[in-house]
């Protein structure tokens, strides 16, 4: 009953290799790292909703001709609350099941028979005999109010699932921005390196002219900025993957338009597990439905056991077949005799829909509970990677790449050590940005789990990192 959005982007690994390229691990990792999660301050609010105006999304190669226009999660949640199908649909069956409660309680109609004896037409004395007969059935008492609770809850049970539909297309969206976040920093990064690796480049030619470096650091310079470029092609292919899943959850063709993403929220704590659990148990929607399951379904064996009584039915009638005039007008009850055998199985059928029902729940209920604690030791993790690289790894990898071009500038480093430092400063870069988008993914996750009292609009992933 939860939602793994890890599972969701498990296709990126293939699509790494089937490029043929060996990526740094920055980028392996990045492409198979499961959504994180976040802690959030902030107090729990349930059925929390997206608010603002529906924007108009421009394409991937079309951002640069809409300067400033920028996809944010949140604008990307109300495009695919607005279009997409499936709630349409989900909706259309939570009505019908609203419908039938009405009718759930109403008696069945009643039943009018009409009969005539046309040999008396025209007879001496007399017009046409006839006979008519109006009857109405009645459930045993109690009867229509089961039937009408037992409607509700269905009822009930159908709309949680239209809420579970929706806070789940939310975080299926925002673990999807996660990652055109990511595709896209990961250009960015990719195209730096690459200037980079331009000048080094130069550096190497210049030193090789003066007979001070041997050519294999041009060689070695040039094998760096091929695979780099091929680097740009597979970032590019996922570009396009993660478009086209940004335009399924919309109902759009695959290369629609799609903007470039705006930068992730800023980071928050994360809630306690404890915390989490109580908002989950309250507001996960499908828990709410099947706990509207488990009340239709005791309904269904009171019902069960309803059936077990008579059912009555009152009749009233005129005979003008009857010679005299008293004895025309008739009224009289009817009563439905049951036979144990009959009913006995719609008992034991009820029970079993019971515990079936019953055991669903309970087995949600663990699973859910399961989740949530993975999903936030996840997140975890990645606020405690954020802050590693910010603060240790990435400003170590980047003195490191400093002191190595300074060294092979004077002549004195080794030019494999200085690719070597430009390929750890990308990593950490890209592991970073990996580590943001995680976060916010994990965080997506756990509002859905929440149904969506974590406020996930406004608590997510670490704000203007430094990547540099």
């Amino acid at each position: 009953m939860s939602l793994n959005i890890a599972s969701r982007h498990r296709c990126v690994p293939a699509l790494l290799l089937c490029a043929g390229v060996a990526l740094p691990l920055a980028l392996v990792h990045a492409a198979t790292a499961p959504p994180p999660v976040a802690h959030s301050a902030a107090p729990f609010r349930a059925g929390g909703s997206v608010t603002g105006e529906t924007p108009n999304l421009p394409t991937v190669d079309d951002a640069a001709a809409v300067a400033g226009a920028s996809l944010s999660a949140d604008r990307l949640v109300r495009e695919v609350w607005q279009s997409n199908r499936g709630i349409d649909a989900m909706r259309a069956a939570a009505a019908a099941a609203n419908a039938r409660i009405e009718s759930a309680g109403a008696l069945d109609d009643p039943m009018v028979s009409y009969a005539a004896a046309p040999n008396t037409a025209g007879g001496p004395r007399q017009g046409r005999n006839q006979n008519v007969q109006v009857s109405q059935q009645l459930p045993w008492p109690g009867t229509l109010e089961l039937r009408t609770r037992m409607a509700s809850a269905e009822a009930e049970s159908a709309e949680q699932q239209v809420a579970d539909l929706r806070w789940r297309l939310a975080a299926n969206a925002r673990a999807d921005f996660a990652q055109w976040y990511y595709v896209h920093q990961a250009m960015a990064i990719n195209t730096s390196n690459i200037a980079l690796l331009k000048r080094l480049r130069a550096v190497a030619n210049a030193a090789y002219a003066s007979g001070q470096s041997p050519e294999q650091d041009v060689l070695q310079a040039e094998v760096e900025l091929t695979r780099l470029d091929n680097q740009t092609l597979t970032l590019k292919r996922m570009q396009r993957t993660v478009q086209a899943k940004i335009n399924a959850l919309q109902n759009r063709d695959p290369d629609a338009a799609v903007p470039a993403p705006a930068d992730l929220p800023a980071q928050r704590p994360l809630p306690t597990y404890a915390a989490l659990r109580d908002a989950a148990l309250a507001h996960y929607p499908m828990l709410r439905s099947l706990d509207a399951r488990v009340s239709a379904s005791r309904n269904g064996v009171d019902l069960a056991h309803k059936a077990n009584y008579p059912k009555l039915k009152l009749m009233a009638g005129y005979n003008s077949l009857w010679d005299m005039p008293a004895k025309r007008l008739v009224i009289g009850v009817g009563f439905s005799i049951p036979f144990g055998r009959n009913h006995r199985g719609q008992v034991r059928e009820a029970d079993a829909r019971l515990d079936e029902s019953e055991a669903k729940l309970a087995d949600a209920r663990t699973q859910l509970l399961s989740d949530l604690d993975q999903t936030r030791e996840t997140a975890a993790q990645a606020t405690a990677t954020i802050d590693l690289y910010r603060k240790k790894l990435l400003p170590l990898t980047r003195l490191n790449l400093q002191a190595a071009e300074a060294d092979y500038s004077g002549g004195n480093g080794d030019f494999l050590k200085l690719i070597t430092a430009e390929q750890q400063h990308l990593m950490a870069k890209l592991e970073l940005v990996r580590a943001r988008a995680d976060f916010y993914t994990q965080l997506s996750s756990l509002d859905y789990q929440t149904g969506g009292a974590l406020q996930s609009s406004s608590i997510s992933a670490t704000a203007q990192d430094a990547t540099r």
